[in-house]
Formats: structure tokens, C-alpha cells, sequence
């Protein structure tokens, strides 16, 4: 069975790992070290992006689920007069959900502590001006607990711009199984595969065909895997967090497929066999369209990957904030990619180039609904010949 406590013990582990994009080394090695620990083949691309090999009963056509591991952030931009901080954004994220969070700033030879505020006139009794700041990043600022009040101060302490700054992720786990923090977005993704895969080896299953696990490192600013999708995979299976509507009843245990975000429609043919997978193997599934969503799997699109794509979501709640998602959620997540991996191919020859004799459909022309033809208009129109004499 899938271990949810080792999930919840992964996960935690992940986000003591600082990990903004761009930042992202150190937790590449604690997943390569992972990854080694159970026996799994891995290489590194140049900046990091690691691809795993799970061998299948039958080489082609390879497989790849994709999971990102660098999360939201921000780097030092300017250093102010009065030596407080101006930073700029890393990722795409409100700063309405930047006031107040505690944060460690990475100068090139100490490593500080910080808070971001926004700009207002501090008083005892009241802080004046704070219902009346705009919510941009303009408006907020960088304290750090040192001492520092200008310029020279902060270049003393190797304060520049460029400097990565880590949000704190401040991870609280309930006993409800509900779990919030920053950065389950996609550190909780992540650590379900990493379970996956353990399950996989503990239990020596072995998948219907090549399985690639890519864990990759620039999601967050839109670039995705790049080029660490190797020619043979036809499939593509992208794990990320999903915000699903909380009017919704009990959606927070489900896993979302689905089935096209802001870049455009997912795979036909691959999403509708997860939903038959997952259906078969009673793992609950809710089909949604993610309007404002972007992931790896749009960027291997756009990278020039000839692929089949599709994107599985845990339910979570308030993305690019203090995110929260439910355990049960993690461990379906986990089980569908297991069951996905396991499963034949959406199609059982999948080559880069076919002929049209071999080619898919999605229209059963059977099953079309039959419509009356519309007769002819003379055929219609009667005329009293009588009348006209």
C-alpha cells in the first residue's frame, strides 16, 4: 500500500529545503540522494533538472511523469536609502501574500534572516497609511534583523542585488489529515511521486514500458523541463496542485484531471485513459478545466516536444499563498500514478511519425446522432394550379 505517513514524512523534508527558483541545487541533491537510497537509476541535466529511469517490461513507447521541485520566491532588487530592501517577485504571485512573511535572504557570504513588509509609517498607538497601500511590489519592502540603516550598512554585509530570498514555508500538519504551508505547490507533488517510486521498488512491480520520472526546476517562471524529454517518450504525465472550489462537497481528497488550463486542451486520447484507469481502480477523480493554470506540460509544447500530454492534480486551496491540500488527496495522487505506469499505453505503437491507415480518431461516426434532411424547397411548396388561372 501506498505509506501516507512517508509522504507526509517527504514532504516535510522538502520544504526545510529553501528552493526558489533559480536556487534550487540543494534540493536536487536531497532528491538524488533519495533516489539513490532506493536503488533507482538517475542522471542530472546541466542546471539540475533530474531524470529518473524506472526499466518496464518493454522499452517503447517510454513513458515520463513530471513533478517540479523549485517553488515561489523573490530577489533583492535595490537596496533603499535607509538601507531597507526592494525585491522583485520570483514567480508569478500577488504581493497582497507577501506582507508578514518571514524570510531567509542568501547574500554571497552570510545567510540572513528577514520580514516583508509593506511600506508605511510604523506609529505606537496605530500604523498609519496601511489600509491605504496599494497591493503591488512597489509597496513592499525587505527588513532585515540585522543592523542595518543605509546603504553602506547593507553592502557591508554583502547585500546586493541578485541575492535569492526563501520564503519561509511554516508547514503545519493537522491530525484531520488537512496539511497547509507555502510551497506545497509543488513540493507535495513531488514527494507523492518520490512515494511512487519507493512503493514501486519495495514491492518490485515493474511498469508496462520505460518509465522516465523528470523532476524539473523552472516551472515556477514558465520554462519547465526544456529539453530533458528524450525523443522516445510519447506520454507525458505532469503532477502539480490544483485550487478546487470549496463549495464543492468532499473535493479535497479527490485527485483533479485535468483537461486543458490557460495554453490550450490537454491530449484527448491520454486524458480520457486516465479517467478509465482511475475509474477502473476506484481512485477518486474530478474532470476540470484549470482556466488560469500553467505547467511542465505546456512546456514541453512549446519547447518543440512531440508529446502526448496530461495533468493530474492533488486538491489543494489557495495557490501562491498559505496553500493547503489533505493527505488523502496525496495518496490517491500517488496511487493513480502508480496505476497510470502500470498500465499499457494509450496506444500500444505510438511512433513519432504513422501513416493515416494508423492513425487515432475521436469521432465514432456510429454514434453520431441522426438528424432529419431538410427536403428540398420545391419539393415543399405546393402550388393550386387552379388558383392561378
Amino acid at each position: 500500500m501506498i505509506d501516507a505517513e512517508r509522504i507526509q514524512e517527504t514532504l516535510l523534508e522538502l520544504l526545510a529545503i529553501p528552493s526558489p527558483c533559480g536556487f534550487t541545487d540543494e534540493v536536487v541533491h536531497h532528491i538524488s540522494h533519495v533516489l539513490k537510497d532506493a536503488g533507482v537509476e538517475h542522471e542530472l541535466t546541466r542546471r539540475g533538472t533530474i531524470r529518473a529511469l524506472l526499466p518496464g517490461k518493454e522499452a517503447s513507447p517510454a513513458r515520463a511523469v513530471v513533478t517540479h521541485v523549485d517553488t515561489l520566491g523573490a530577489m533583492v532588487k535595490s537596496v533603499g536609502v535607509d538601507g531597507r530592501i526592494q525585491v522583485a517577485p520570483i514567480g508569478h504571485w500577488s504581493s497582497r501574500f507577501a506582507e508578514g512573511v518571514r524570510v531567509t535572504v542568501f547574500a554571497d557570504q552570510a545567510v540572513y534572516r528577514g520580514c516583508l513588509l509593506p511600506k508605511v509609517e510604523w506609529g505606537v498607538s496605530r500604523d498609519r497609511g496601511v489600509d491605504e497601500v496599494a497591493h503591488d511590489w512597489d509597496q513592499i519592502e525587505l527588513r532585515l534583523e540585522a543592523p542595518i540603516y543605509n546603504q553602506d550598512d547593507a553592502q557591508k554585509l554583502g547585500i546586493e542585488p541578485g541575492n535569492f530570498v526563501a520564503l519561509d514555508s511554516s508547514p503545519e500538519v493537522l491530525g484531520n489529515g488537512y496539511i497547509t504551508a507555502r510551497s506545497l505547490d509543488n513540493k507535495a507533488g513531488t514527494a507523492a511521486v518520490i512515494e511512487t517510486i519507493r512503493h514501486i521498488v519495495e514491492t518490485d512491480e515493474m511498469p508496462s514500458h520505460d518509465t522516465y520520472v523528470l523532476f524539473t526546476i523552472n516551472e515556477t517562471t514558465g520554462a519547465g523541463m526544456g529539453g530533458a524529454v528524450l525523443p522516445e517518450v510519447s506520454e507525458l504525465l505532469t503532477v502539480d496542485f490544483a485550487s478546487v472550489e470549496p463549495t464543492e462537497k468532499s473535493p479535497i481528497k479527490s485527485v483533479v484531471l485535468a483537461t486543458g488550463d490557460a495554453s490550450g486542451p490537454y491530449d484527448f486520447h491520454l486524458t480520457a485513459h486516465l479517467h478509465a484507469i482511475a475509474t477502473e481502480a476506484d481512485i477518486p477523480i474530478r474532470q476540470r478545466h484549470l482556466r488560469a493554470f500553467h505547467s511542465d506540460a505546456a512546456a514541453a509544447l512549446v519547447a518543440g516536444h512531440d508529446v502526448r500530454t496530461a495533468v493530474i492534480a492533488y486538491s489543494g486551496d489557495a495557490s501562491h499563498s498559505i496553500e493547503r491540500t489533505h493527505l488523502d488527496s496525496l495518496v490517491n495522487m500517488s496511487q493513480l500514478v502508480r496505476t497510470y505506469v502500470m498500465s499499457a499505453p494509450t496506444f500500444a505503437r505510438d511512433e513519432p511519425v504513422t501513416s493515416a491507415a494508423e492513425f487515432s480518431h475521436q469521432i465514432n461516426s456510429d454514434a453520431l446522432p441522426v438528424t432529419a434532411e431538410v427536403p428540398e424547397t420545391a419539393t415543399v411548396i405546393r402550388v393550386d394550379r387552379d388558383s392561378q388561372d
